[in-house]
């Protein structure tokens, strides 16, 4: 499955309401479990992000499936970028050579 870097920021919204931040952190894990996900690492950064996320979906279609869920919140926005293993880019570059 790939595995994605998921930068995020927290909106206005979810900043004035933190106090429901870890019952928000919890419905987003299981939304990426509903579609087949895994929720690998969480991270709260300071920063240019707010937070970072490694998560392994079954493709991403299921991913832009769950950004489109937690979009509906109104708390974060998100960058993506998929993530290849270092033996995933060895492979392709002796493929080009």
């Amino acid at each position: 499955m790939p595995i994605f870097v998921v930068l995020g920021k927290l909106t206005q919204t979810a900043i004035e309401n933190a106090k429901m931040i870890e019952q928000r952190d919890l419905k987003g894990e299981q939304i990426f479990k509903d579609a087949g996900g895994k929720l690998l690492a969480h991270y709260y950064t300071l920063g240019r992000y707010d937070f970072v996320m490694i998560v392994d979906m079954p493709s991403t279609e299921a991913l832009a499936k769950v950004r489109f869920e937690l979009g509906k919140w109104g708390t974060i926005t998100t960058e993506t970028m998929i993530a290849l293993l270092p033996e995933q880019i060895y492979k392709v570059a002796k493929e080009v050579l």
